[in-house]
């Protein structure tokens, strides 16, 4: 079993590796200010307005928003091409993560928000998903890209500085609901995971594996994409393996020595016989951008 497990490591580690490889080998152009038009489909002066209208939030708010359009996707989903020229342009700045990314693949139809870290409380997934469909896509569907765009700007504005944007609020209160549901059903499941882990410590730590992939199956019934139900039985099976790997180890550890192996005593299951350092993030500043992080939040839509 174990051999099994460290070589399902080993081919998903390839895996990732290798689509590491093809995504950062990508040279993403810099930014020339934060309207870069690249796809060149807006017009002179929405692109001298939107400028000054975002130089301006950076200076009263020090929020920074990019708006990028592109040629191509290079062959990646706009949601993997958001992220990475987010991170490879720091938007925002490097102590707030305050940065918006609007990123628009004309070509293959395809539009981003994304959101750094500090702004997910007020700009969350549900509310760039509405803000796409209420001010955006209609627009983009229209081949009125100016619009769109303006539309899309002022509705993040409104948004990261706290004000009211007004959506649709039926349609955004359902969003909200259904998202907190599936949130809190993950943290659920991870719960139950993690503590039948600790409940079942002992020299066996792969049923830790098959409870966690019977949440994830169960977790998976109530999501409605196969892609997703395959992720979370894989995942949470994969989670429930280190859970009881990592508890079962550090209890034969503390109970050999005489240590406490109480959940309190043994710091929920988690400390060994000693205990390990921390590590620093660190980051640094790009282009006309102060060294933001993204958050991984937004939204993203077709047309």
């Amino acid at each position: 079993m174990l051999k099994f497990v460290l070589i399902t490591f080993g081919l998903i580690a390839c895996i990732l590796g290798s689509h590491s490889t093809v995504v950062y080998a990508l040279d993403f152009p810099e930014p020339v200010g934060y309207i870069s038009d690249f796809a060149n489909i807006l017009s002179p002066e929405t692109r001298q307005t939107l400028e000054q209208q975002l130089a301006q939030l950076e200076k009263d708010s020090t929020i920074e928003i990019a708006v990028v359009t592109v040629e191509s996707l290079e062959g990646m989903t706009v949601e993997d091409y958001a992220v990475r020229l987010f991170e490879d342009w720091q938007i925002g700045k490097k102590a707030k993560d305050n940065g918006v990314l609007f990123l628009i693949a004309p070509n293959e139809q395809k539009t981003k928000i994304e959101v750094g870290y500090g702004l997910e409380p007020v700009l969350p997934d549900a509310k760039a998903g509405r803000i796409l469909d209420e001010f955006v896509i209609p627009a983009f569907k229209e081949g009125n890209y100016d619009q769109g765009v303006s539309d899309g700007v002022a509705a993040i504005i409104k948004a990261v500085q706290g004000e009211a944007v007004d959506l649709s609020e039926e349609r955004t209160t359902a969003n909200e609901n259904g998202n907190g549901v599936w949130i809190l059903f993950v943290i659920g499941a991870i719960f139950l995971s993690y503590l039948s882990s600790f409940l079942a410590r002992s020299k066996r730590w792969w049923p830790g594996g098959i409870i966690g992939a019977i949440l994830g199956l169960v977790l998976g019934i109530y999501l409605a994409s196969l892609a997703f139900k395959t992720l979370a039985v894989v995942g949470l099976g994969l989670l429930g393996l280190l859970f009881d790997f990592i508890l079962s180890k550090n209890y034969k550890e503390r109970r050999g020595k005489g240590l406490p192996t109480s959940w309190w005593g043994s710091g929920g299951g988690f400390f060994g016989s000693a205990r390990g350092g921390s590590s620093v993030r660190s980051g640094g500043g790009f282009g006309s951008f102060g060294g933001g992080s993204s958050g991984g939040g937004g939204a993203s839509r077709g047309w």
